[in-house]
């Protein structure tokens, strides 16, 4: 009898399509996959083009308005927080895996959440997302020894808890985290090509490169740093890829490697609490989420925010039930939304922190994302556009799940 196909899903935060279609001689064994599997040249982003929107949009198959999660940042009728997977909505690929009988892992995957997952890893930097800004993925002491505390049993990933022993020593010094922030993806990507290649390799295997995505941010789209980061998340796939090959895996795996958005240079940053005091709002980088009472108030965010060039995008990402209550705006191109470093600091206006940057007006190409698909099964081909949406219903496809209401057509 012929065993059923398994799947491996890849994240690589931040990796635009722009960015491989300039520069894929960079990226030797992605440009590899490609020349052997099927490549989506631009595969769009949700509104907004941000971390955790993407990621849900890569897992639902549904957009922001459906699953939930309209921002990295959700309102929750008094304030902005943080989005978990208890803000999604619609059924993960994790969870309908699991409904139709497959084994399913997530080693390190923000937005899974761990009841739908036999084997889970929470991701290394989610603790300093909650507890500090949407872009900071940073490693605090304890990090690395609850990364290791795996829900779930699987031999594999536990002789790696004595890594968790040394947490504490770790330098806290911003150089040093971006470092341990690439080691950390190393080793989550590690403990994933450990766990396909097992004895009891999971069915289904979701994971991520994450620091790419920072680095980014930090020092600029196509910027030397993120040339160096990229090319390191290329050689994670390169050594996953390597793995499947010596374990005999290459024929059991399809794997399928993509985004959750894209990247573009910004120069100036708008500073919401400069124009908006006293107000609810969450930046979601070129994306502004505004709470608001009434539509007298909202008309008076739109006059005020009219004044830096920014301009209303509707509220039809958010979720029905809060239309009305929340809604958005795009800034104008090259700039951004950042919160001001201190309460004192009351110029509408600034150098940005962050000189590359996500979350665009609805449709702006630099927010389309990288994906292709490559080993078991996947034949040649080359898709030049599709919508986000089509991601998830490919990823059920490859695993012969049974087709959902709201499933997009897959891709192949």
């Amino acid at each position: 009898m012929t065993s059923r196909r398994k799947l491996i899903v890849v994240l690589i935060d931040g990796l635009s399509a722009d960015y491989f279609n300039l520069h894929r001689h960079r990226l030797p064994y992605l440009d590899g996959l490609v020349a052997r599997g099927t490549q989506v040249r631009r595969l769009t982003s949700p509104t907004p083009a941000t971390s955790m929107p993407g990621r849900t949009s890569m897992i639902t198959g549904r957009p922001s308005q459906e699953h939930g999660v309209f921002g990295n940042h959700v309102f929750d009728g008094e304030t902005f927080r943080c989005a978990t997977p208890d803000d999604v909505v619609a059924p993960t690929i994790l969870a309908r895996a699991q409904a139709g009988g497959l084994k399913a892992a997530s080693v390190g995957f923000a937005m899974a959440d761990p009841k739908d997952a036999d084997l889970y890893q929470p991701p290394w930097w989610l603790r300093s997302f909650m507890d500090n800004s949407r872009f900071a993925k940073a490693l605090d002491p304890s990090s690395l020894a609850r990364l290791y505390a795996t829900h779930g049993h699987s031999e594999p990933l536990e002789h790696k808890q004595s890594l968790g022993d040394e947490a504490s020593d770790l330098p806290q010094e911003a150089e040093s985290q971006l470092m341990l922030g690439l080691a950390s993806d190393q080793l989550v990507v590690g403990a994933a090509a450990e766990l396909a290649c097992s004895d009891e390799p999971p069915d289904l295997i979701l994971t991520e490169i994450a620091m790419t995505d920072q680095i980014q941010h930090r020092f600029g789209f196509a910027s030397p740093e993120a040339h160096w980061s990229l090319g390191t998340a290329d050689m994670l796939i390169g050594h996953l890829m390597h793995r499947l090959r010596e374990a005999g895996r290459d024929s059991d795996y399809a794997v399928a490697i993509t985004s959750d958005h894209g990247h573009s240079t910004i120069d100036t940053a708008i500073n919401p609490s400069a124009i908006l005091s006293g107000m609810q709002f969450q930046s979601e980088g070129a994306t502004l989420h505004v709470a608001v009472e009434n539509k007298a108030e909202e008309k008076d965010v739109a006059q005020r925010l009219r004044a830096v060039g920014a301009e209303s995008i509707g509220s039809m990402h958010v979720p029905p039930k809060l239309r009305g209550r929340v809604v958005a705006f795009a800034a104008p191109p090259r700039h951004s939304f950042e919160e001001a470093a201190s309460e004192e600091d009351r110029a509408p206006l600034r150098k940005p922190r962050y000189v590359s940057s996500h979350g665009l007006r609805p449709g702006a190409p630099a927010d389309d994302r990288f994906c292709v698909f490559t080993g078991s099964g996947i034949g040649e081909a080359q898709i030049e556009r599709a919508d986000a949406e089509a991601f998830a219903s490919t990823l059920a496809s490859v695993l012969a799940l049974p087709v959902a209401k709201g499933d997009h057509e897959p891709l192949f």
